[in-house]
């Protein structure tokens, strides 16, 4: 039941008689209708307000109530106070409470700073609703509030008592342990255990350990527990008494360990040595291993021995303590518990991780590579170290975490390497060194080859327009060619699939040429070093030549010497001439057995003559020229000449032999003539070509120096009758033998002339001619070819001496 308290006065009725109205009777009113013309009479009721009838007042605000303190649940015996506050400005002139069932339960008529209060004690079974209203008095009427919300107030019994029990084994062992266990289905979340009626501890655990230091602690011993109920933390009632009587017990002992380290790896062993003090008698030691609030574990130690190894490992990290025994009256004593020693386990650091840069699939010899260590995050390293194929290669102090490598090979096959690396950290101030880490293996490949540049055709010196092949020769090797490029003088000219570069030269392309590749290895693209540079030299080509004959017209008679000279500009250059025919190069014998070649007789001569001494048919066509040059060891032709078209015509005699004879006498002499000239063909050419040459080596001597330039080739036909003068020609025929104008010549018989000495006679007497040589002034601006002399005289006999002379520019 609840116990209330209240102050108070008397309380009017919660429900006033409000004011009454009062009806009378009859009550008349007459009502008349203009349409109808007609009064009607209506009787009604009367009203009538008696004076004490009031217009209503306006309703009160409600009020709230609170409880102090305010807990979901409360427990017996606990005292809580209900307070009810009206809105702020409204004249109260009294409270009332209702408990759970309604009933008015309290009333103050007094205002209280805060509303009024009303104070409970709880009971079992006294639950429920509370709420409060209040009523004022507005112009002589009582107005009511409605009643507040509810506040719930919920009460419950104490938990039962637990029971307390020592659980030492043997008891009275030192040290002592109590345990205090809750009643069955109530689970207690925390316990109190008092001595003497005072708290001494309130912890998690049901068990409570005494130890030395509680040799004062003789007494009775009581716990109680606590539970959670709606949130709210309930107290059980208290144990029965529980009489623990301790005696002093022996000095603590000494606890080391070894070794001693900040931090153990798990694995490794500890040796932990229990010290009693000297002159202690001493029955067994024990171990104890502490973790937090929880009771001390007892650790088997073997026949009570002052050591203990351990094997450190997590779950037997932690605080250690010993203490030793003894027996008195055949009770054993425990010692104090010695100092506490902490044994930290923790796992090796984590494994680094190593990665490369660059990062490649493959490898070439020569790179050079950088192997970084990563320790893992919140790591502290001081220390890293760097293994090749399992081998250690050293080591880095500090944040230095990366080596730089330079990877070989040995010699042309390729090799794996594998990289591996470990830290030191710093835990708890102990150098603590990781495993190590994954390895990361890379194939190292010999690095691409220089490949090899060759020209085709391989020559010391091009001529512009000449096409040269530049072939890039690729060495064998595990890689996937791409691509093939061409430098000169260290640019990339052209990059191309092909190993083969044509090029069409002219002088701009002189230069140094290199070549090299690009390849493929395992996805990564690859450039060869450039080949060994290759000297590329490139000319234009000698200047074109000039092609003259002789005669200019290039008709000549058949029988006739033919002249053609081949002039090259002027410079120290050594030469070789190419005469050609329709196209065709002329050799010995292509054109005539007759034919010979006049080559330049030092190296400053420029020019070459092609002499055919007797004109032929074969020998009529289109004539050109060219040249070599000697450049860096190689000929270098020119362009060929101009072409000239040469005719050889049928013979025949213009002019007529002799101013009035008869026809028949002229063509008799002139068939003797060729009976003649037939007769000694042979000899003549044979004489002919030795005078020609002896002549022709004096006289190129002595104007090739000045020559510049072939003014050209002229030949004459001239007839002289035996005793008569030579007719004049019609126009400069050069050089003529040198015949007498009256008389025999000096060294010469009348009508005939002297062999020279050394010639034989018959020679002399076959030809029927003579010639002279003269010494040609080098100065000569023009000098002319050739001329052939036909004399009629005894015996109608007839020769030709052919003489040739070379022009002096």
């Amino acid at each position: 039941m609840f116990c209330y308290q209240h102050q108070g006065a008397s309380v009017p009725d919660r429900d006033p008689a409000p004011p009454r109205a009062q009806l009378s009777w009859p009550v008349t009113a007459t009502s008349y209708d203009p349409k109808l013309r007609t009064q009607t009479t209506i009787r009604t009721a009367s009203l009538q307000i008696l004076p004490q009838l009031v217009s209503p007042a306006a309703p009160l605000q409600v009020p709230t109530i609170i409880v102090d303190p305010q807990h979901p649940v409360y427990v017996l015996g606990e005292r809580l106070t209900l307070r009810c506050s009206a809105p702020g400005g409204e004249a109260v002139n009294s409270y009332q409470f209702y408990n759970q069932h309604g009933e008015r339960v309290f009333t103050e008529t007094t205002g209280l700073p805060g509303g009024p209060w009303l104070v409970l004690t709880a009971e079992t079974g006294k639950t429920g609703a509370y709420s409060c209203e209040y009523w004022a008095v507005r112009d002589g009427q009582t107005i009511y509030s409605a009643r507040s919300q509810p506040v719930q107030v919920s009460v419950l019994d104490f938990p039962l008592a637990p029971s307390i029990s020592e659980i030492s084994d043997p008891p009275g062992k030192i040290p002592i342990t109590i345990e205090c266990s809750a009643p069955p289905a109530h689970m207690g979340t925390r316990y109190q255990f008092l001595r003497q009626g005072n708290v001494i501890v309130s912890q998690p655990s049901a068990r409570l350990q005494l130890r030395q230091s509680d040799l004062d602690a003789t007494g009775p011993y009581t716990c109680s527990y606590e539970i959670s109920v709606s949130g709210r933390m309930i107290q059980s009632l208290p144990s029965a008494p529980l009489s623990i009587h301790l005696t002093a017990p022996p000095l603590a002992p000494k606890l080391s360990l070894h070794p001693k380290l900040p931090v153990y790896l798990p694995g490794e062993k500890v040796t932990l040595n229990c010290s009693a003090p000297g002159g202690e008698e001493v029955a067994g030691f024990r171990f104890h291993l502490h973790r937090g609030d929880q009771t001390p574990e007892e650790l088997p130690a073997a026949s009570g021995g002052a050591q203990m190894e351990l094997t450190a490992q997590r779950g037997n990290d932690g605080s250690y303590t010993c203490q030793y025994w003894r027996w008195e009256a055949r009770q054993e004593i425990a010692s104090e518990n010695s100092n506490r020693i902490t044994v930290s386990v923790s796992d090796p650091p984590g494994k680094p991780s190593v990665s490369l840069s660059p990062d490649y699939s493959a490898y070439m010899a020569g790179d050079r590579v950088e192997i970084n260590c990563s320790a893992p995050a919140g790591a502290s390293p001081v220390k890293y170290g760097l293994y090749e194929n399992g081998k250690p290669l050293g080591s880095l102090l500090g944040n230095a975490s990366s080596w730089q490598k330079d990877l070989q090979v040995n010699g042309t096959r390729n090799a794996t390497r594998s990289f591996a690396c470990t830290y030191v950290d710093l835990i708890q101030g102990r150098e603590v060194p990781s495993y190590a880490s994954d390895p990361i293996s890379i194939s190292v490949f010999p690095a691409p080859a220089a490949p090899f540049l060759q020209l085709i055709p391989p020559l010391p010196l091009y001529v512009t327009g000449e096409t040269v092949t530049a072939e890039c020769v690729v060495p064998a090797g595990p890689y996937i060619l791409r691509a093939h490029l061409v430098l000169r003088d260290g640019e990339t000219l052209r990059e191309q699939l092909g190993p083969q570069f044509p090029l069409n030269i002219t002088p701009s392309d002189s230069g140094t040429y290199q070549c090299r590749y690009s390849s493929e290895l395992h996805r990564r693209h690859l450039h060869s070093p450039p080949s060994e540079p290759v000297p590329l030299s490139v000319t234009d080509p000698p200047p074109q030549p000039a092609l003259s004959v002789d005669p200019p017209s290039g008709v000549v008679s058949e029988g006739l010497p033919l002249l053609i000279t081949c002039m090259a500009p002027g410079d120290t250059s050594k030469r070789r001439f190419h005469f050609y025919k329709d196209g065709a190069e002329i050799i010995s014998g292509d054109i005539g057995p007759q034919i010979s070649t006049t080559e330049p007789r030092t190296d400053s001569m420029n020019f070459s003559v092609l002499t055919v001494p007797w004109a032929g048919p074969n020998n009529t066509g289109e004539f050109s020229c060219g040249y070599e040059v000697n450049m860096s060891g190689r000929w270098i032709p020119s362009p060929r000449s101009q072409a000239v078209n040469i005719t050889v015509t049928a013979w025949s005699l213009p002019v007529p032999l002799v101013a009035g004879c008869g026809g028949a006498a002229t063509a008799l002499a002139l068939l003797l003539l060729l009976i003649c000239l037939c007769r000694k063909k042979t000899a003549a050419s044979r004489r002919l070509s030795t005078t020609y040459w002896k002549s022709q080596e004096l006289r190129q001597s002595r104007i090739a120096r000045r020559s510049t330039d072939i003014s050209g080739v002229n030949m004459c036909l001239q007839q002289t009758i035996e005793g008569g003068w030579p007719q004049a020609a019609s126009q400069d025929w050069g050089l003529l033998p040198k015949l007498p104008a009256e008389g025999p010549r000096p060294g010469r018989a009348a009508g005939r002339a002297a062999p020279p000495k050394g010639q034989k006679e018959e020679d002399d007497a076959d030809s029927g001619a003579e010639f002279e040589f003269p010494d040609i002034d080098p100065t000569y601006a023009q000098v002319t070819f050739s001329c052939s002399t036909f004399r009629q005289g005894q015996g109608l006999s007839a020769s030709l001496e052919h003489v040739y002379s070379t022009p002096d520019l």
